[in-house]
C-alpha cells in the first residue's frame, strides 16, 4: 500500500489526531460544522445557541481553528492527500465541485474500501493551495485555485444555459465546451475549465461525464415514475423486462422515492406509450413497436406493405415484438385473417 493509500484509508484517524492542537471548543465547532466522526452537521446559529454566544463568534472561532489546521497538516501524512487534490485539480481547470474532487482522489487511490468523504473533504481544504467555496441555491459546493475567478465560472454556465436553451436538446460536453470556449480570452481558461464549471450549475445536468441538458427537462432528470422508465428504456435503447426496469430505476437513484415493482408493472400497462412486445418484457412505442396480440400486429403489416412472403412477414413482425419464430407461422397457419396467396405469399382474407 502507497503513502498516498494509507493517508486516505486513515484520513479521519489523521484528521482527529491534527485536531489536538485544537481547545475542546474549537475542536467541537469543526467535528459539527463538517460532520466528522458520523456526527450531524450543526449550524453557526445552533452552536452558537449551545454556547451562549452568537453566530458571528462562532464563525469566527471555526476560522481560527481552521488556521490552525492549515498551519499544521503539512506536517503529517495528510499532505499525500493534499498534493495528489492539487495534482488533480490543475487536471480539472482549476476548478472543481466537492463531490467530483473526492470521488477523483477515491479512484486515482485506487481503493475498494469506502473512505470517510467528510474526513477527506476537510483535508482538501486545509490545503492552502485549495480554496473552498460555500453552497448556493444556483451552485454546488466547490474547490478552485486563487487565480481563478468565480466569475468566469458563472459565464460558463450562462452561455451553456443560453445555447442549450436555443438547441433544446443534450449537447456532447466536448463540443459545447469548444464552443463556450471561443468566448473567453484568457490564457487560464482551458477546455477543461468549462467541463469543470458546467458541474458547479444547478441548473445544468452532466449524463455520464460525456453530455449536458438542462435540469428541467424530464427526458434527463425524470420526476414521475412514467419518466422513470422512459429514461432507464432510452438509456439501454433496447426493450426490457418490467423486473429489470424497475432494478434500474432503483440502482439509478433517481431521488429518494421508493421504488415498487408493482407500481412500475402498473404503469407500464396503462401508459400508451410503453408497449408490450413479449413476456413481461416492454418497449417505447415511438420505437416502432405495436400494441396487440400477434396476429394484430401481423394484419398491420400486411395493410402496411401488401402481400409479403412468409420470411418477410416473420422479419417485419419481429422489428416490432419479441415472439417465437414458430408463433407467426402458427397465426399465419391458423388464422382466418391470413391467406395464402401463390405459392409462398400471404395477404389479408379482407382483402
Amino acid at each position: 500500500m502507497t503513502n498516498f493509500q494509507e493517508s486516505m484509508v486513515n484520513v479521519s484517524d489523521l484528521i482527529n489526531g491534527l485536531m489536538i492542537v485544537l481547545s475542546d471548543k474549537e475542536k467541537f465547532i469543526i467535528e459539527k460544522r463538517y460532520s466528522l466522526n458520523e456526527s450531524q452537521k450543526m449550524t453557526l446559529e445552533n452552536i452558537g445557541k449551545k454556547f451562549s454566544v452568537t453566530r458571528e463568534r462562532i464563525r469566527q472561532i471555526e476560522k481560527n481553528a481552521l488556521r490552525k489546521l492549515e498551519r499544521n497538516v503539512n506536517n503529517t501524512p495528510l499532505c499525500e492527500i493534499t498534493s495528489n487534490a492539487i495534482e488533480l485539480l490543475t487536471k480539472s481547470g482549476g476548478i472543481c465541485s466537492v463531490d467530483k474532487l473526492v470521488n477523483m482522489l477515491q479512484k486515482s487511490s485506487g481503493l475498494k474500501q469506502t473512505i470517510n468523504k467528510e474526513s477527506l473533504k476537510l483535508a482538501i481544504e486545509l490545503e492552502k493551495e485549495i480554496y473552498a467555496i460555500s453552497n448556493t441555491i444556483a451552485f454546488k459546493p466547490y474547490f478552485k485555485f486563487l487565480d481563478i475567478k468565480d466569475a468566469d465560472m458563472r459565464k460558463a454556465c450562462k452561455l451553456a444555459n443560453n445555447i442549450l436553451n436555443q438547441e433544446n436538446e443534450v449537447i456532447e460536453l466536448n463540443n459545447i465546451s469548444k464552443l463556450i470556449l471561443k468566448e473567453f480570452k484568457q490564457a487560464n481558461i482551458t477546455s477543461d475549465f468549462i467541463k469543470s464549471s458546467l458541474y458547479m450549475d444547478r441548473s445544468l445536468k452532466i449524463i455520464n461525464d460525456e453530455q449536458v441538458g438542462l435540469s428541467k427537462w424530464r427526458s434527463i432528470n425524470p420526476k414521475t415514475l412514467r419518466d422513470k422508465i422512459s429514461y432507464v428504456l432510452n438509456e439501454s435503447k433496447e426493450p426490457m423486462h418490467y423486473l429489470d426496469i424497475s432494478k434500474s430505476i432503483i440502482d439509478h437513484s433517481f431521488d429518494k422515492k421508493n421504488v415498487n415493482t408493482q407500481a412500475v408493472h402498473n404503469e407500464l400497462i396503462r401508459h400508451t406509450g410503453f408497449v408490450l412486445i413479449g413476456r413481461g418484457i416492454y418497449a417505447l412505442k415511438e420505437w416502432g413497436y405495436t400494441q396487440g396480440t400477434v396476429c394484430d400486429v401481423i394484419k398491420s403489416v400486411l395493410r402496411t406493405h401488401g402481400q409479403l412472403t412468409r420470411d418477410e412477414i416473420v422479419d417485419k413482425v419481429l422489428q416490432k415484438r419479441k415472439v417465437k419464430r414458430i408463433t407467426i407461422l402458427l397465426n399465419l397457419k391458423n388464422k382466418p385473417d391470413f391467406i395464402k396467396v401463390g405459392r409462398n405469399h400471404y395477404g389479408l382474407s379482407e382483402q
